[in-house]
């Protein structure tokens, strides 16, 4: 990506975050990248090529960031509060994107193809946090952890969606959001089930 791709991406990011898609304009876009209205249609086609390239930007940056099950050390219960610890710091750095996200997830379901931009992100992350919840519930004896992580794997993007549109535009309040009550809630609802397993499953 060279330097007038970022300049777009960084100033589309922060408009769109905060005013909403559908209230920013291409020149507006410009005017906050200072670059010309060619130099965003030669790189990206259209508003919602930029905005496609803003969330596969961010959202491919947090998906990477967070870590996995066997990238961390310590019991199950550690390394659950470490990945939301993660998870939380990151939403909170970058909370403009996430309320962006959030928004379109709300208030764009008619158009379909702002919506196959969003089902792509929410499906990658469903697939990165139902991979690090089954790992735990596998590791508590949870009798059927796929199963389990499904399940919390949505409660986790709801949960977050919800936090970070209502929250009142402090990152700390939802990274405390994330790090302590949804990860209390998973770890909760792992361990409710856990013993509710038959021993050896």
């Amino acid at each position: 990506m060279d330097g007038s791709q970022k300049q777009i991406l960084d100033a589309a990011e922060h408009l769109f975050g905060t005013h909403g898609y559908t209230n920013v304009s291409i020149h507006q876009v410009c005017a906050e990248s200072g670059l010309p209205v060619g130099s965003v249609y030669h790189h990206f086609g259209s508003k919602a090529g930029v905005l496609r390239a803003v969330l596969l930007r961010g959202m491919g940056t947090f998906f990477d960031a967070l870590p996995s099950f066997d990238d961390l050390e310590g019991s199950p219960c550690e390394r659950l509060a470490a990945f939301y610890t993660i998870a939380g710091d990151l939403i909170a750095k970058r909370l403009p994107l996430f309320r962006l996200f959030t928004a379109l997830q709300l208030h764009q379901a008619d158009n379909d193809e702002v919506q196959s931009i969003v089902d792509a992100s929410v499906q990658r992350g469903f697939t990165r946090v139902l991979g690090f919840i089954e790992a735990v519930a596998d590791s508590y004896g949870v009798r059927d952890p796929a199963v389990c992580a499904r399940e919390l794997a949505r409660l986790n993007i709801v949960f977050t969606s919800g936090l970070v549109a209502s929250g009142d535009g402090v990152g700390l309040d939802v990274m405390t959001g994330v790090s302590r009550h949804l990860h209390r809630l998973i770890l909760a609802s792992i361990m409710d089930r856990a013993a509710g397993s038959p021993a050896g499953r």
